[in-house]
């Protein structure tokens, strides 16, 4: 372990692993609370290793140390699961040079005196044997896995090894890290500008409101992954999450078409672990088939090698994934369609993403013109909802969508706004749609001006239409691409 004022969590790390292991090795990189000390009293060797904002120099510091054959690495704040000591056991005879442990992520409590929630699992390379050319690199986020290929040691079998973080259960802790972490890899950048890894860890890290660095720091990645060999690209461990993060970007920014030619070309290259984020930009377009064949694949996936470090895209679940071939069937008026994927959603979803899903089957009654139905199931639906949600954006999006429906435009309103929220642009495109309706229509005492409507990101095509009357009534064109689904669209409901 390499740690720094880690009093309070240290001894449940050494403690975890007691019996099994048959050294600690601590490199103090600076405490100032005891660690040290306490290191020590627990039977743990310490090294003291001043700190040059190099994670890779700190950890290699501790594996020219280590006297045992094996090395666990691990943090602070992780422990090894009990359940995981036989697992370990068996994985120190087998006769390999490193072996992949699984890292479950814990949340903060959701309730005092809950347990903590995982919030999410990963590969690593945390378990290998004591040879002097594997080294991390890396300043940050440093791993093993180059001086491992370059030695030719791959793949690495699964160990069956877990470790518990609880290192993301502090807002604080998580905010200062994301401080430290986004330092160390500017410098990283600067020194090793086509680092893809380092460029994905930047992207990922910032944060929302450095929009415009995180853009160029994809854009450059995007160029520099589409030019690489798809084999090479194939063996990224990061590549499914960096495509990820790089369509996000193109949606949030309301660019579909270049959303679309970046998945058909990426997704190629990368294979079944893109599907889902290739399949979701492709709904969103209005791509029926392609969605369809992306999504549908991604839930009846090809076999993977259990002991694979590609980390998949933490935003894909079944429920979402038929949720998206929901939508797809509904925009094509293929109700019954939607209303079975709407139902398979509900059976795998968990318990956050089923106010959204109830939410999607009402509009189904809706939509074929049954007011009376949709009005009663949505009354049924907010007194089964807690009281807590029964104003939350779903549910204020789909009531203002009924009274749309009803003619009650002015109610629609209140409804609306309650429902505006930055990650997420139908609200705001219903409000303008009711503005520039009124206008065209020029109804006298228009309920809401042009210039106070919310942005709309357009990441669908049906809001990017939206997007695109109104820049046409504004007299400010777009500067980028629309998909043909979104021109289609515009034509078919008259707006040019």
């Amino acid at each position: 372990m390499i740690v720094r004022d880690e009093a309070a969590r240290l001894a449940d790390a050494i403690e975890s692993t007691r019996g099994i292991a048959r050294e600690w090795v601590i490199v103090d990189t600076g405490s100032r609370d005891g660690t040290a000390a306490l290191a020590a009293s627990l039977g743990a060797r310490v090294l003291q290793f001043d700190w040059i904002d190099d994670f890779s120099a700190a950890r290699n510091f501790a594996l020219d140390a280590a006297r045992e054959d094996w090395i666990l690495s691990i943090d602070a704040d992780q422990r090894l699961d009990p359940t995981s000591k036989e697992a370990l056991t068996r994985a120190l005879q087998q006769p390999v040079q490193a072996q992949i442990v699984t890292v479950d992520m814990f949340g903060p409590q959701a309730l005092p005196g809950a347990p903590a929630m995982t919030i999410g699992s990963y590969p690593a390379l945390r378990l290998f044997r004591r040879d002097p050319r594997i080294r991390y690199r890396g300043r940050v986020h440093e791993d093993i896995a180059r001086s491992l290929v370059e030695i030719g040691c791959s793949p690495w079998p699964d160990s069956g090894v877990r470790l518990a973080d609880v290192g993301y259960a502090d807002a604080a802790e998580r905010a200062r890290k994301r401080e430290r972490n986004l330092r160390l890899l500017h410098w990283s950048i600067q020194e090793e500008p086509e680092n893809l890894f380092v460029a994905y860890k930047l992207a990922d890290t910032l944060p929302r409101g450095q929009g415009d660095e995180r853009r160029t720091v994809l854009a450059r990645a995007a160029l520099q992954a589409r030019a690489m060999d798809p084999l090479r690209l194939r063996t990224l461990p990061f590549a499914h999450r960096l495509f990820a993060l790089l369509l996000d970007q193109l949606v949030e920014d309301g660019r579909l078409q270049e959303a679309v030619e970046v998945a058909g070309d990426l997704a190629a290259k990368l294979g079944p672990g893109s599907d889902f984020a290739a399949g979701r930009v492709f709904a969103r377009a209005g791509d029926a088939p392609r969605a369809r064949e992306f999504l549908q694949r991604y839930l009846d996936p090809p076999s993977q090698d259990p002991g694979s470090l590609l980390l998949p895209d933490p935003a894909a679940n079944a429920a979402l994934a038929c949720r998206w071939l929901a939508w797809v069937a509904f925009m094509e008026a293929a109700y019954d369609e939607a209303q079975s994927w709407n139902a398979r959603a509900r059976a795998c979803a968990a318990g956050h993403q089923l106010l959204a899903i109830d939410c999607d089957a009402l509009r189904i009654p809706l939509a074929r013109g049954d007011l009376v139905a949709g009005a009663a199931q949505l009354q049924a639906l907010m007194t089964r909802v807690p009281l807590e949600l029964r104003r939350s954006p779903e549910l204020m999006l789909l009531a203002g969508e009924l009274s749309i429906a009803t003619g009650d435009k002015a109610g629609a309103i209140p409804l609306l706004q309650a429902a505006l929220r930055p990650d997420d642009d139908r609200a705001a495109a219903h409000l303008a749609t009711l503005a520039l309706d009124a206008e065209q229509a020029q109804e006298p005492g228009s309920a809401m001006a042009i210039p106070e409507i919310a942005p709309i990101a357009g990441r669908c095509f049906d809001t990017l239409a939206v997007r695109r009357r109104l820049a046409q009534r504004r007299g400010v064109p777009l500067d980028f691409a629309v998909p043909s689904a979104t021109l289609r669209l515009a034509a078919a409901r008259g707006w040019g």
